[in-house]
């Protein structure tokens, strides 16, 4: 089995999900931004329940989390720190699938997976994607970050699976039929930089650039409003000392930390207070990530 890492995504009873394909213009220029320097430069807290880790919290020895490349679903345990090839993606036939750029599980621990133009279903144990249906949207327009929001975040009374594209435009994607509606663009110039995850009882967070801001992804907590438009909290510059971490395709959420993919490779865990990162291990069995995600009922322990 290959060990590749390529989205992020949990499974506590339910799965995990969200994701990002490469962007053709992810490259930001130096700005003199000095908003790193005030980034506490210490590592986040251990996540619990890792061999190295005491607390007192629920046991998450089991939790898997799903990832994957363009082409291949794998499990990853961040308790054993292993990873685990599930399969190709495939159509019900046998045939290869489109390749995906993202990955979304929702409360249910149903997993969503999309292509350029068509959203799936997939079954984890076999990576078997079946269509649900085409988005529709323009040509040129592509959902890089999907994921799911818990109830009450955009709709009172159920969850809403949402996608972004690489220009920060975003819409909300009916998961029965992969008809989309335009809801809004992301405010104050900012686009798109690879994903977003949502979990109850922490909040949503997105990876995102602009181009008058340091080579580094940021960080912003997202504020959905009942008519659909969203405010962003930015956090700060995706960082560690002088090394910032770009092209951050997947996110997702264990424990106590974000976990950033990047387009390289990297995998890095996030503070969620401030934005700062720690490169955990680039030795993850691939030089490519295009996306992360989580469940919406990923434990939330602080």
């Amino acid at each position: 089995m290959r060990a590749n890492l390529v989205r992020l995504f949990l499974l506590l009873p339910a799965l995990v999900a969200c994701a990002q394909p490469p962007a053709d213009d992810d490259v930001l220029e130096d700005a003199g931004v000095d908003a790193a320097e005030d980034l506490v430069d210490t590592p986040p807290d251990l996540p619990p329940d890792r061999p190295d880790a005491a607390d007192d919290g629920p046991d998450l020895s089991s939790v898997l989390i799903y990832a994957h490349s363009r082409d291949t679903l794998y499990t990853f345990s961040p308790y054993t720190l292993t990873v685990v090839e599930v399969g190709v993606f495939t159509l019900p036939d046998g045939t290869p699938a489109p390749y995906m750029l993202d990955l979304a599980v929702n409360e249910a621990g149903d997993v969503f997976t999309s292509s350029e133009t068509t959203l799936f279903r997939c079954d984890p144990a076999t990576a078997v994607v079946t269509t649900v249906g085409d988005f529709g949207l323009a040509a040129g327009e592509e959902l890089y970050a999907l994921t799911f929001l818990p109830e009450g975040v955009l709709r009172s009374d159920r969850e809403t699976l949402i996608g972004a594209t690489n220009a920060g435009a975003y819409y909300e994607v009916d998961a029965a039929t992969a008809a989309t509606t335009y809801l809004g663009q992301y405010p104050d110039g900012w686009l798109s930089s690879g994903d977003i995850v949502s979990v109850v009882g922490l909040g949503t967070y997105a990876t995102l650039k602009r181009y008058d801001y340091p080579s580094s992804d940021m960080l912003a907590e997202m504020t959905f409003r009942g008519d659909g438009s969203v405010a962003a909290r930015v956090v700060g510059p995706i960082v560690d000392g002088g090394t910032g971490f770009r092209q951050l395709f997947g996110l997702g959420y264990w424990g106590r930390s974000l976990y950033g993919f990047s387009n390289s490779g990297q995998l890095v865990e996030i503070d969620p207070r401030t934005g700062a990162g720690r490169l955990v291990t680039t030795a993850t069995g691939t030089d490519q990530f295009w996306g992360a995600g989580v469940t919406t009922i990923a434990p939330v322990l602080f």
